[in-house]
């Protein structure tokens, strides 16, 4: 029996059913195992969903509001009434009038919450232009957004911090540690697996609660707190896919994984249905990617690409018009191998009579400690002389727009360069990165090849052509133009629903 304050709110007893039965469910949910798909568990003797109760009769009172000193006096009594410590997320909301699978957090005042979480360096420069947008637009849309990152680089480019400070303008992002999660996060592959506990998950719920959850598609962890909001709080839950391959193809990246993320996420946004694989089922939409718009902007900038190129390889390379390639750093399966090769194109390269005055940038993959095997490899190659570092404060597109070539093992910068009008080319001697299902091979621009002498030729094969991209081929990848208007349309679809 409900306290007496309660009692003028009888009548509206019916409409609390559903915040009672929402905080039933997050409560259940409270304990369970650290598996995002873990079913819920009924409540045992000590998990009695009191905060159900208090929902429910708090909700009551807020909608007798006509009657002010009745529900103020309601909403004491739900308070006083719990038992201490037992007033889950969903309660709190009920009290400050929030409604189910959207309210905000204290500090949100009645918006509805978008939260991404992001952790490799493609997700969030992907994502990073539309964040920005939706904050710029938050408080007239009603919207309240939010960041995790979850490791880095996403932490150091979204704080502007590190490599970034000074580069970029700090987006609203709160981090594990700020949460009181103490966790050592690994990044890159040997992060792919790690998970949150099931106690890391209550303070993720305790902070956040989403009307939308965007997250990347490399890590369980992403999957994780994706389908702990879906599963606990009714969120919609998006996966971007950033690369520019075939999903599922990736070679440092479980392709089980991504496959989880496709069946469980309300939708995948891809950036163009080529990159679809044959047989899987799910919501995907075609967003196109923003990264590429970011390039093509880059491109018209002669000035600041001059400015590089100058910084880079001096005042005369910089009106010569002397040939330059750029190499993207990499890691994981087969990289090393890929290194020591292109190593070798270099030597052999900076021989050659074609290409008078040659030069050479490395751009480190931005993140861990990549550097470390890059200097390391160069130095033993015996080519230190010739390859320029590029220098942390100068971002690895602009190192690529103000070289006339891009090269990898099979990095995403080489589908990018093609969009923005640089030729690339991809070096894979181990066949560790399923080249072959890159968007810039399935159109025929990245020449894919293994071999010091095939890498070599496919460089004097696109200088003799002038460095030029066949843009008549680009059509074919069915990319939209403006993916942060198309990402930013989706978010919003997502939040009527």
């Amino acid at each position: 029996k409900p306290p007496a304050p309660f009692a003028c709110a009888r009548a509206c007893v019916d409409m609390g059913d559903a915040a009672g039965d929402r905080s039933h469910m997050a409560l259940e949910f409270e304990d369970a195992d650290d598996s995002p798909r873990s079913p819920l568990r009924a409540p045992t003797s000590r998990q009695q969903p009191r905060p159900t109760r208090v929902a429910l009769w708090a909700a009551v009172g807020l909608v007798c509001a006509s009657v002010a000193v009745c529900a103020g006096v309601a909403v004491a009594a739900a308070l006083a009434w719990a038992p201490s410590g037992q007033t889950d997320a969903a309660a709190q909301r009920t009290l400050r009038g929030g409604s189910g699978g959207g309210a905000a957090s204290s500090e949100g005042g009645g918006l509805r919450q978008v939260l991404f979480v992001l952790h490799d360096a493609g997700e969030t420069f992907a994502l990073n232009s539309t964040i920005g947008r939706l904050v710029h637009e938050g408080a007239a849309r009603g919207l309240e957004v939010l960041v995790l990152p979850v490791g880095q680089p996403a932490t150091d480019a979204l704080l502007c911090a590190g490599r970034y400070a000074g580069s970029c303008h700090p987006l609203p992002a709160t981090t594990l540690d700020e949460l009181g999660i103490d966790v050592a996060i690994k990044d890159g592959t040997a992060g792919r697996d790690q998970l949150l506990s099931g106690g890391d998950l209550r303070k993720l719920r305790a902070r956040f609660d989403p009307h939308v959850v965007v997250t990347g598609m490399n890590y369980a962890m992403q999957l994780q707190i994706g389908s702990t909001f879906k599963t606990s709080r009714g969120s919609r839950f998006a996966a971007l896919f950033d690369s520019l391959r075939v999903l599922g193809s990736d070679s440092d990246i479980s392709s089980d994984r991504q496959h989880k993320f496709s069946t469980l996420a309300d939708e995948v946004w891809i950036a163009s249905k080529r990159l679809v694989p044959s047989g899987w089922v799910g919501n995907f939409r075609v967003v196109g990617q923003p990264t590429l718009q970011d390039w093509r902007a880059l491109a018209g900038r002669p000035d600041v690409l001059r400015a590089a190129r100058h910084r880079l390889f001096g005042a005369v390379a910089a009106t010569s018009g002397a040939p330059a390639l750029c190499w993207f750093g990499g890691y994981g399966p087969g990289y090393e191998q890929a290194l020591r090769a292109w190593c070798g194109v270099v030597r052999l390269l900076s021989k050659d009579p074609e290409l008078p005055d040659i030069k050479f940038a490395f751009s480190i993959h931005p993140g861990s400690n990549y550097g470390d095997l890059d200097r390391r490899v160069i130095k033993e190659e015996g080519v230190e002389a010739l390859v320029v570092i590029v220098p942390d404060d100068i971002p690895g597109k602009v190192a690529a727009l103000s070289s006339n070539l891009t090269a990898s093992q099979g990095s995403t910068g080489g589908v990018q360069s093609i969009f923005a009008g640089r030729p690339a080319l991809y070096l894979d001697p181990a066949h560790a990165f399923n080249n072959a299902d890159s968007l810039g091979v399935l159109v025929g621009l990245i020449p894919n090849v293994a071999s010091v002498a095939a890498a070599a030729e496919a460089v004097r094969s696109s200088a003799r052509g002038g460095w030029a991209v066949d843009t008549t081929r680009l059509a074919e990848a069915g990319v939209p133009d403006d993916a942060e208007q198309e990402i930013f349309e989706a978010v919003l679809a997502l939040l009527k629903q």
